[in-house]
This record gives C-alpha cells, sequence and structure tokens, in this order.
C-alpha cells in the first residue's frame, strides 16, 4: 500500500531502523510512501526487494544528508516515510520467548508527547524490550514523538492495546511480575526484588495510576524524596526505575 503522500499531510511521519522499517514494510496495513536507503548490505537488499514488491519507491542518500533529514543518526541507514508509526500486537509479543520481552514498560495514560519520547530514548537505553501503549485518552507516536526520543523509537518496539488493565492481566498471565510506581506506594524502590520478569507501569503526569490499574499491580513502589519536591517528572521516574532493575540484576541483588 503505497501513495504520492498529500501536501503538507501532518500525519506522515519518518521511521528509522532496520526492524522498525521491516516490521513496516512486513505490515500490509501501514501505508507507507518511500523508504531512503544509506547503505549496501544483505540486509538492506532484503528490505528493498519488500519496498519493490509493495511498489514503494527507493530512494538512495549518503548517511550525513539522512541523518539532517531525520535530526539525529539513529537510523542505521535505512529510513522510511509512514502514514502512522508501526506497533506490534500483544498476541503477537506474548509468542516470543519470556527474556526476549521484558523489562516491559507499561504507560498508563501518559498524554504528553515530550514525556513519551524521553520515555522511548531512556527506555531504549536501559534496555526495556518494549513499551506498552493505551489506544485511547494517551500520546501517540508522531514525528515529534521521535525526534525527541532520539533513535529509541527505532529500536523499542511498542505495544499498542485497547484495554490497559486487560493486557495486564494476559502479561501477568505470561509469567510477568508487575509493579506500578505510585507517591503512595507501600514498597521503598530500592527495598523491592525486581529481579523477576517485570513490567513497570508509569502513571499519568496529573494523576498517576488509575484505580483499576492500581489494584492490577503485583507491588506499589515509590521513589524517596531527598529534597523538598515530592514528585517526579513521569518520564524521570520511569528512567529512575528501570535503572534500579538493571542495577539489581547485574549485581544479582535481591532485598531482604
Amino acid at each position: 500500500m503505497s501513495r504520492k503522500p498529500p501536501d503538507l499531510c501532518e500525519k506522515t511521519l519518518w521511521i528509522a531502523g532496520l526492524n522498525p522499517v521491516s516490521e513496516a514494510l512486513r505490515s500490509g496495513g501501514i501505508q507507507i510512501f518511500e523508504l531512503v536507503l544509506a547503505r549496501r548490505d544483505a540486509r538492506i537488499e532484503e528490505i528493498r526487494e519488500r519496498a519493490e514488491a509493495r511498489s514503494v519507491p527507493v530512494r538512495i542518500e549518503d548517511r550525513d544528508a539522512l541523518t539532517r533529514r531525520l535530526g539525529h543518526g539513529h537510523h542505521q541507514g535505512v529510513a522510511a516515510l509512514v502514514a502512522e508509526f508501526p506497533t506490534v500486537s500483544l498476541e503477537a509479543w506474548l509468542d516470543r520467548p519470556l527474556e526476549e520481552r521484558e523489562p516491559l514498560l507499561i504507560l498508563d495514560t501518559i498524554q504528553d508527547p515530550q514525556n513519551l519520547g524521553a520515555i522511548l530514548r531512556s527506555g531504549c537505553f536501559l534496555g526495556a524490550k518494549a513499551v506498552v501503549l493505551p489506544r485511547d485518552r494517551a500520546a501517540q507516536v508522531t514525528g515529534a514523538v521521535i525526534k525527541v526520543a532520539a533513535g529509541g523509537a527505532s529500536h523499542v518496539p511498542v505495544l499498542q492495546v485497547t484495554n490497559l488493565v486487560r493486557a495486564m492481566e494476559m502479561l501477568k498471565d505470561s509469567g510477568l511480575w508487575i509493579a506500578g510506581l505510585d507517591a503512595r506506594g507501600t514498597h521503598r524502590l530500592y527495598d523491592a526484588d525486581l529481579t523477576p520478569p517485570m513490567g513497570l507501569v508509569i502513571g499519568n503526569e496529573q494523576k498517576g495510576l488509575r484505580p483499576l490499574v492500581r489494584r492490577q499491580c503485583d507491588l506499589l513502589l515509590h521513589i524517596p524524596a531527598r529534597g523538598p519536591i515530592d514528585s517526579l517528572n513521569a518520564a524521570t521516574a520511569g528512567a529512575i526505575a528501570l535503572a534500579e532493575l538493571q542495577r539489581q540484576r547485574s549485581k544479582g541483588h535481591r532485598p531482604d
């Protein structure tokens, strides 16, 4: 499915990276207007052949030109102009081995695009395997979000779900523990054992976790304050929690 993009279409965006572009080409439901290549190898040739089979125009650019076009250099030499950001279904994600799909970041109605972009960036840096994103009442991945993510959106799959609480139930049934970040949480982040397969829930910027989401969590964690401000930006809180999870795992640490 490809055609010339409409003039000044606000819904088009660039995706970059081998896996995101491959997934977009594999999906028959995503409209692709153009493919830009800035390298040549077997993997790129496979992407080119898939694009040509779908009659997607292919253009060759040098790497520096592609970097300027995207605003970042985290593109692995390939980018596609699409009508929407490609997401992965939860059902397809659950078919993967457990060790390949955690730790997971679960976003409860994060509405600020800057926060979403920052979460994708820090999640990528700190080893999140994917981000779970509600379809409604939440920021979606746009060109502005991708720019803030600085390449993170090219490497962290986004699982878009209709019902977040039901998705959490399915994740728990598949072997994950779910920990919610909550200023009123009963456990300090640094006292909790984050070494089991884990999903971390980040709440809305103003309201935090919704009651139904909070009840679905196996434990609620708070980050202890050491200064006069008693709350954190949602993206910052998520990064701190994910960093602590990775610290515990790298040290084999299990809190008492």
